[in-house]
């Protein structure tokens, strides 16, 4: 898709962790071998803050990037979206915080999640941490829903089994709140119900046995249910208090 839309610099936005491991490699081999130029920024952090976008954007306005490929968790996706519709809009990321505070639309953007978490591929929001009120920031705009996300079980079988079990109940709280919520609606609960059903049969598998690639794939199926449902229905009380305490002590929320 990227190719059919004829972007020939890519921004590709991850984390050192999953830099020094060589995950995005596997998404730059492919550029080099089509001849596509990228720069990757690995500056992502937990619960990325401003100052950590703001660096983002920065360097890819430098190498006059015209796309952008998220490969992470939910921090680094919300910090893609976040940078992508700034460099869109041509504005500060803190102008971007509200309900439909953008003119135009983002620059592209694709997902490659590494983890079965949050969703955030789904969703028409992203998640920034005010570095000086310790404080989450929400921005919300349909046109912040990435073109395409590309979920690899290859991709997500090294994660270590405490960060699969703390994402897993992140798609699990995602579906249960999407499914109490009063805007929850016959699709939502489609959406919600099946990411329910896929967490407590395959979280267990993929908890005990990382590379068991059926048990991978269908959670990242599961997490994108979640996603697509509370992206619609809304979510409730555990991430309120969730988003408080992670921005405050500077944790994931989902650890929370």
């Amino acid at each position: 898709m990227l190719i059919n839309e004829g972007n020939t610099n890519v921004f590709i936005v991850t984390d050192a962790v999953l830099n020094k491991l060589g995950i995005p490699a596997k998404v730059t081999d492919y550029l080099d071998a089509k001849n596509i130029s990228y720069h990757v920024y690995d500056g992502i952090t937990p619960d990325p803050t401003f100052n950590v976008v703001e660096e983002g954007l920065r360097q890819s306005i430098a190498a006059n990037c015209d796309a952008i490929i998220a490969i992470g968790g939910g921090s680094v996706i919300d910090a893609a979206k976040m940078i992508a519709m700034s460099q869109g809009n041509k504005c500060k990321p803190q102008q971007l915080i509200g309900i439909l505070k953008a003119r135009k639309p983002s620059a592209p953007l694709y997902c490659v999640p590494t983890t079965a978490g949050t969703g955030s591929e789904a969703t028409l929001g992203a998640v920034i941490s005010d570095d000086k009120t310790h404080q989450k920031a929400l921005s919300i705009d349909p046109r912040m829903v990435p073109l395409a996300a590309a979920i690899d079980p290859i991709i997500m079988k090294g994660m270590p089994a405490h960060i699969t079990a703390d994402t897993g109940i992140d798609v699990l709280t995602h579906a249960l709140e999407a499914w109490m919520s009063a805007n929850a609606s016959v699709e939502t609960d489609y959406y919600a119900a099946s990411a329910v059903k896929s967490v407590m049969h395959y979280l267990p598998l993929a908890y005990k046995d990382g590379g068991n690639l059926k048990a991978r794939e269908e959670m990242g199926i599961a997490a994108h249910y979640g996603g697509i449902a509370f992206n619609k229905a809304g979510l409730g009380y555990v991430h309120a208090i969730a988003h408080q305490l992670g921005a405050y002590y500077s944790i994931p929320s989902w650890s929370c």
